[in-house]
């Protein structure tokens, strides 16, 4: 029988690498392109308080691990972006995959070694996700980054996009300059790569290889005319259909705009079945308008399980929308939290 554990918030800063983040991350999104029965997509609810709660249920046999991740968050939406008052300590429960039986209770944020303070929301699954999505979507000599967004997530995502391309140069910007300049003085170093603010969206986005979008904005933060061939766009934001639908907020989130899709040769997405149950801005509405069809749209499972392709010519524009955490990733990722507590001898055995 085995004795469940606890995993306090503590002990998860920092336990695993970016690196393994994303290499457990990967390998949940490949088996469920092999079995589509091991994921559902995120359900969430609203009260009116504006506090949210979400669930994201995945199960990946190759980690030995099954279950369930849910936060919580009071969200505040303004006119061109949301906020975040108050991030709660997420939770993550594992089963056994063979048996069934309770293996762990993972409890707080996790973050990777390279950044133990960074705390975003669900910001290490978030980061990994992107850089599974990207790696297999981007040219592999791509080595020229612009970043939209200075805050935890992008900080997460350019350790990510660094772990899977050699990047020699970065352009970031963001809305507020002295945030801008304080991101690149402190990931610069990190990193060992001159980052350079820059005073636009446009200046960030030309001359690029890859194009990563980290912003918790609600509408377009670049116009995809300015997109060059053989470019990658990742974008992370997600459906606020929930706050739309409660009376919370007047307008659907978007990240990129329709000549960014409509432009693009590749659309990558984490889950399709999501972006349809969420109306989701940036995906679901330009479907509805004609811009683009479902069937230009593929999942980065079908891709890693050998089901379709991705990129196939070096001018090609591709995106990937990291349109919402799945359970699978979270799974994985607590799966691989679980062994190196375990390894360093952490964590409390409930005698249940």
């Amino acid at each position: 029988m085995i004795q469940p554990i606890l995993i306090r918030p503590s002990e998860v800063r920092g336990v695993v690498s970016m690196a393994e983040a994303i290499e457990a991350v990967r390998m949940g999104f490949r088996e469920w392109g092999q079995n589509s029965q091991i994921n559902a997509p995120r359900r969430r609810i609203h009260i009116p308080t504006g506090v949210r709660v979400s669930v994201h249920q995945g199960g990946v046999p190759g980690a030995g691990v099954t279950g369930l991740m849910t936060h919580c968050e009071w969200v505040k939406p303004l006119s061109d972006h949301q906020e975040y008052p108050r991030l709660n300590h997420p939770v993550i429960v594992l089963y056994d995959s063979a048996e069934g039986e309770l293996k762990g209770i993972i409890i707080g944020e996790i973050t990777c070694s390279e950044l133990p303070e960074n705390v975003a929301v669900t910001g290490l699954r978030t980061a990994a996700t992107s850089a599974v999505g990207t790696d297999i979507l981007a040219r592999k000599d791509a080595e020229r980054v612009g970043i939209l967004g200075s805050a935890g997530q992008a900080r997460n995502h350019l350790v990510a996009l660094a772990k899977i391309r050699k990047i020699k140069e970065i352009k970031v910007y963001s809305r507020t300059a002295e945030k801008c300049r304080k991101f690149a003085d402190e990931m610069g170093p990190l990193l060992g790569i001159n980052i350079k603010p820059v005073s636009s969206s446009q200046e960030a986005v030309r001359g690029v290889d890859v194009v990563l979008t980290a912003t918790n904005s609600s509408v377009p933060v670049f116009d995809g005319n300015w997109l060059e061939p053989g470019v990658h766009v990742t974008s992370i934001v997600g459906s606020n259909v929930g706050l739309v639908q409660g009376g919370f907020t007047k307008a659907k989130r978007r990240e990129i705009d329709d000549a960014s899709l409509k432009r693009s040769d590749v659309i990558g997405i984490a889950s399709v079945q999501q972006a349809i149950q969420d109306q989701q801005g940036d995906i679901f509405d330009p479907v509805e308008k004609g811009i683009i069809r479902w069937d230009h749209v593929i999942e980065i499972g079908e891709i890693l399980a050998g089901k379709k392709q991705g990129r196939t010519r070096p001018e090609q524009i591709t995106i990937f929308k990291n349109n919402a955490g799945q359970g699978v990733a979270d799974v994985a990722l607590g799966g691989l939290v679980l062994r190196k507590v375990l390894e360093k001898g952490g964590g409390q055995r409930l005698a249940l």
